[in-house]
Parts: structure tokens; C-alpha cells; sequence
């Protein structure tokens, strides 16, 4: 008894670690963007290859994240794109992976999850966002 116990109090500390910190964040630190709230990350799995659409937003702007995974041991970004509608500008840039998890969904959809870097025009690491493992819906 006093195992069974012990092990159930080592999962829920273990769960409780798992934060993904803010949706989104600003590398320079000059932005509090923690009112930023994904919204749905969907998608479809095709073989080997994953394409996914996560949208975060607040109650004024939307960032929306293109990205192909090849799926595989580990499951890789493949590519990225990523546009931001904001106080009435555009932005964009290519989509860096820092780390990625996916489960495959053999016995229904698949899901995926990872940290993100959104790179500039320049080449420049910008933004930050955490996406916690989530299950797809289909695009």
C-alpha cells in the first residue's frame, strides 16, 4: 500500500513539472505577451508526414504557425512559416524547432507539441512559442 501511494504522489509531482510556460514570448523581454492564448492546433498525418496550423491570439491579433514534420524516431520539423496580424501590420518568418513531441495516434488522431523559435527576416530568433502535446483535429 504505502508504494502504490508513493507512486501515485511521484506522477502527480511529475505532472505538475511539466509546464510549458506562456504560449508565446519575446526574446528581447521588451513584451509581456502572456495574454496570448493558443487556440487550436490541427492537422493531418499523411505517412510520414505531418502538416499541422496552430493559431494564438488575443482579443486584437492573430499568429498563425505553418508547419511539415517528417514523422520519425525522433519526428523533425521539416519546415515552418509563421505570419502575425498585429496593430494593423503584417509579420513573418520561418518557423526553428527546439524541441519537438509527437505521439503517434495509432489508436486515433496523433498529437504534437514542442517549443518553437519564429525567426525574422534577418535570420534572427524573435519569439518563442510553447505548444504543449496536443491532439489534432483535422484540418
Amino acid at each position: 500500500m504505502p508504494i502504490r501511494c508513493f507512486c501515485a504522489l511521484l506522477l502527480l509531482a511529475l505532472t505538475g513539472c511539466l509546464g510549458h510556460g506562456p504560449a508565446v514570448e519575446d526574446l528581447s523581454g521588451k513584451e509581456d505577451l502572456s495574454f496570448f492564448k493558443l487556440q487550436f492546433v490541427r492537422g493531418t498525418r499523411d505517412g510520414d508526414r505531418l502538416t499541422t496550423e496552430a493559431l494564438i491570439s488575443d482579443s486584437s491579433s492573430n499568429l498563425t504557425l505553418d508547419m511539415r514534420f517528417a514523422v520519425g524516431s525522433p519526428t523533425k520539423l521539416d519546415s515552418g512559416f509563421w505570419h502575425w496580424t498585429r496593430n494593423s501590420q503584417n509579420f513573418s518568418g520561418n518557423i526553428s524547432a527546439r524541441s519537438v513531441t509527437f505521439l503517434g495516434g495509432q489508436d486515433g488522431p496523433p498529437s504534437i507539441g514542442g517549443s518553437f523559435d519564429l525567426i525574422n527576416p534577418d535570420g534572427l530568433a524573435v519569439y518563442r512559442v510553447n505548444i504543449p502535446v496536443t491532439e489534432l483535429k483535422r484540418q
